[in-house]
């Protein structure tokens, strides 16, 4: 009868129904000592508030770092009318901005750089030097080139380096042009020819034509650039939104006036550069939601995530081709729409499902991967076999990158190692600081070439989220500093139950709900998990039969007796423990609501106790069951519903009683309380597989199918199981216009992932001790150190 999230982990188990959560190695600070950041300066939060709002505010034009590849493929564009052989470029201020533009050891590209970008500094500081070459500019800027290019020619082969898209078909290709040019690289015979051995391999087996067209310049004058203009050309005049492709295009077939135009209106934009894409704006400002979010500061600017996303859902319907061109976007569009509960159709991610379509997504990169699997989790229905199969292909090929350690990006790969070992199971405090802990203020992107996004990462952003994070642990401590005084007020430091049970509890809902408006609801929520899990202990561990049965008695009646009345001291603590604190959250819970919840609070109370001693006397019994009449009353003894339902009356939203009996709010209590009732009972049917009589989803699957030792067919099907009642969870909880406000639903969303973390951090084999400790300790007692200065106006 293992209650809710406490007991699937750790292996000093009961002789009944559940773990312990027993961390005897780990002590607890009995004072402690809040984080001084909780009086940080307000004014200069507000001021990266402020900041960051102007950046969202900024609709007509996204940041973007200037690309030296791009831009020195605009440069050798030839004047129009010379452009049968021309001597003359058609945009001679590009030329001026390369020259201008030249980092000090002779490359051109991204600065400050990055070690593992040689290999795209390789390709913009050669496209640079085919420009200054064809016209004959710059010839000490030349001369400097060529000296990166000889020192750092390595990395063109370097498997280890970070590679743009296209890069084995294009850097060969400006060998040859360079060739051509009287233009000597360090490169000898045998290794150029096996580059262009490699590259003509790669042409001839790419079966996406979209690609093949994105990275048309390294194909040159073989391309039939007069059908990719036909077929290809943008809204905008560009070729896939590419600067570099439009200018390969009038290069080799004078384009049209539309690509003339894209370009010209580019360098009017960006001041004499041009970016490695544009436009940029949908998937820029869906890249902020994210970032914002995923660091925890939503709350700050949900007004402009709404707007933002509003827009988005209108292109969406409209069928914007900056969306729906450009894989990477469509899918993270998806995936925030989904959430915020936008009607967007999987089927708009139906080629990327098809397998003739996997091979060329894998070479878009992991990140365009990783975004795909992403999108393929937010499944609501059951009949969204795309989203199934996108899942299917994308867990596959990431699984396989982890593990031939094939991602450079080490930032990424953690990211990507987290998100699929934990899946449904992130929650979003933990999320949050992991988050924070990778953000890098330098971060970039990579295509043909390499860019930053002032929009997605600066210091605003790495300011406010980590001052945030300080002053939300502040507060988490002062939590944990006034349920260290109801523990012992309520005399459970007396009990058998261990100490950590307050920690973990206090720990798991403050990772789970961490807007620091829902202090109140994560007092009531650990109070009564606290409570459900000593309750346990007494139906589970300690207590005798009688004892379980008149504290059933007494929770019936409701009633403070004499001391002598209760039978036993452990019944007496724990029945005025509940009495109490259940008493005082009522009258709480009835000042917020205007109206009174008591008889309420007090019948779930009646209800939990009442199945927990049913699951006793049926153990006692040794009573036969099938798995649907097991999971049709032990989804209550789990102890979700009690905890969410009492959480949600704390949240600053009133609820009518009407509201809170309705099917909808009732189907999430089954549906979420179902999720967590089989994810312990898998966490916990190894170490009780030998103790007979013991009522279990795995051991009543198992006796169904004539106890044959077939795991991976019981497993599977309990998974089965979970994704279905997950999708309704998700399906209710996104939906708009529903009986309870997203708010409220959020609490059972987030419920829906404790269990999953938990038993996610280890099995039987392996302690979930270190890594559970380990965030525990982050969230909640250590501070962030060596904050990033405020960003001055």
């Amino acid at each position: 009868m293992t209650s809710l999230w406490l007991k699937p982990a750790v292996f000093a188990f009961s002789h009944h129904h559940g773990f312990r959560l027993t961390f005897a190695s780990h002590k607890f600070p009995t004072r402690l000592r809040c984080s001084s950041s909780l009086n940080h300066n307000s004014t200069s939060l507000q001021e990266s508030i402020g900041r960051i709002r102007e950046r969202i505010a900024d609709n007509g034009k996204v940041e973007i770092s200037p690309s030296a590849y791009d831009t020195a493929w605009v440069a050798m564009v030839p004047e129009r009318e010379y452009s049968a052989g021309g001597d003359k470029p058609c945009f001679p201020e590009c030329l001026d901005w390369i020259i201008r533009n030249q980092n000090p050891n002779g490359s051109w590209g991204l600065d400050p750089g990055h070690p593992y970008l040689v290999k795209d500094s390789l390709s913009c500081t050669l496209a640079c030097l085919l420009a200054l070459k064809k016209w004959n500019f710059g010839h000490e800027q030349l001369l400097k080139g060529l000296e990166f290019i000889r020192a750092n020619s390595w990395a063109a082969t370097d498997k280890d380096q970070f590679s743009p898209v296209g890069f084995d078909v294009i850097f060969p290709t400006m060998i040859n042009y360079a060739n051509q040019l009287d233009l000597i690289l360090p490169f000898d015979h045998d290794l150029l020819d096996s580059m262009i051995l490699n590259r003509d391999l790669q042409i001839k087996s790419e079966r996406n034509p979209n690609l093949l067209g994105y990275i048309a310049e390294g194909i040159g004058e073989s391309f039939d650039w007069n059908d990719v203009v036909l077929t290809k050309q943008r809204s905008n005049g560009s070729l896939f939104n590419s600067p570099a492709t439009t200018a390969a295009a009038l290069i080799h077939s004078q384009g049209n006036n539309k690509c003339f135009q894209y370009l010209q209106s580019l360098l009017k934009s960006f001041n004499n550069f041009v970016p490695t894409i544009h436009p940029l704006n949908v998937y820029t400002r869906l890249c902020m939601v994210d970032t914002i979010q995923t660091l925890g500061i939503e709350r700050h600017f949900e007004s402009e995530i709404d707007s933002i996303l509003e827009e988005t859902y209108s292109l969406w319907q409209q069928k914007e081709e900056e969306i729906f061109a450009d894989v990477t976007c469509c899918a993270v569009a998806f995936r925030l729409l989904r959430i915020k509960g936008f009607e967007a159709s999987s089927d708009e991610l139906a080629p990327y499902a098809e397998q003739d379509h996997v091979v060329s997504l894998k070479k878009n990169g992991v990140r365009t991967v990783f975004e795909l699997y992403r999108a393929s989790q937010i499944r609501i229905y059951e009949d969204e076999t795309i989203l199934e199969a996108v899942s299917n292909w994308t867990t596959k090929y990431l699984k396989q990158q982890l593990l031939s350690k094939t991602i450079p990006d080490k930032k990424l790969h953690k990211q990507v190692e987290y998100e699929l070992k934990n899946s449904h199971g992130v929650l979003d405090r933990i999320r949050n600081k992991r988050s924070l802990d990778l953000y890098d203020v330098d971060g970039y992107q990579i295509m043909k070439t390499a860019y930053r996004c002032p929009a997605v990462y600066n210091k605003d952003y790495l300011v406010l989220s980590s001052q945030d994070f300080n002053s939300c642990q502040a507060l988490n401590q002062k939590e944990l500093q006034q349920l260290e005084r109801w523990y012992t007020d309520c005399r459970l430091d007396q009990l058998n139950s261990r100490r950590d049970v307050l920690h973990i509890s206090h720990f798991l809902t403050a990772a789970a709900f961490g807007d620091p408006q829902l202090s109140d609801a994560r007092l009531s929520s650990t109070k009564t998990l606290v409570l459900v899990t000593c309750v346990d202990d007494l139906f589970d561990v300690h207590g005798s039969r009688e004892e379980s049965q008149k504290f059933l008695q007494l929770i019936q009646e409701w009633k403070e007796k004499p001391a002598v009345e209760y039978g036993s001291k452990q019944v007496e603590i724990l029945f005025t423990a509940v009495y109490n604190t259940v008493n005082d959250l009522a009258e709480k819970a009835s000042l917020q609501q205007g109206r009174c919840v008591k008889q309420f609070f007090i019948g779930m109370w009646v209800e939990i106790v009442t199945i927990f001693m049913k699951e006793l006397n049926m153990w006692h019994e040794g009573a036969a069951i099938t798995l649907d009449e097991y999971l049709s009353f032990s989804w209550v003894t789990i102890g979700s519903r009690i905890c969410v339902l009492t959480a949600i009356h704390f949240i600053g939203i009133k609820l009518s009683e009407e509201m809170v009996l309705s099917s909808e709010c009732t189907d999430l209590c089954i549906h979420v309380s179902t999720i967590d009732r089989l994810f312990n009972d898998v966490g916990t049917f190894q170490r009780e597989k030998d103790e007979d009589g013991k009522l279990n989803a795995i051991s009543l699957l198992k006796e169904a199918g004539g106890n044959k030792d077939d795991g991976a067919a019981i497993i599977s099907k309990i998974t089965e199981i979970v994704e279905y009642h997950r999708r309704k969870v998700l399906r209710i909880v996104y939906e708009r216009g529903t009986v309870l406000p997203r708010k409220c639903k959020d609490v059972f969303l987030n419920t829906s992932k404790i269990t999953q973390y938990v038993y996610s951090c280890g099995d039987e084999f392996t302690s979930p001790q270190e890594e559970i400790m380990n965030d525990l300790k982050s969230l909640i007692y250590q501070p962030l150190k060596n904050l990033p200065p405020v960003v001055k106006s």
